[in-house]
């Protein structure tokens, strides 16, 4: 069961790392949510491989993942209501 979800949490970085790499008009908010679900993602695996082998290492990186990704979301949204009064859209190309 447990590689079940580890299979899950892949699954769900690898759509993290695809909506990276694919965003065509490089929109500042998939960009940022992009990198919410690879840093989530990450977060889970490591969870699940501490559960494997028992060990707290896992539990202890992600609980400082867990607020990294936080602080990002709020900075990456500070960034957006500076950035979009000013130049008027969200694309991070000329």
């Amino acid at each position: 069961m447990i590689y079940l979800s580890l299979l899950l949490s892949f699954f769900i970085f690898f759509i993290g790392v695809i909506m990276y790499i694919f965003n065509g008009n490089k929109n500042l908010i998939y960009i940022l949510i992009a990198l919410e679900v690879l840093l989530l993602a990450i977060g889970l695996i490591l969870l699940q491989i501490s559960f494997v082998i028992d060990d707290a290492v896992g539990s202890l990186l992600t609980l400082i993942i867990l607020p990294l990704a936080g602080a990002e979301s709020a900075f990456g949204l500070a960034l957006l209501i500076n950035f979009y009064p000013n130049k008027g859209n969200l694309s991070i190309t000329h």
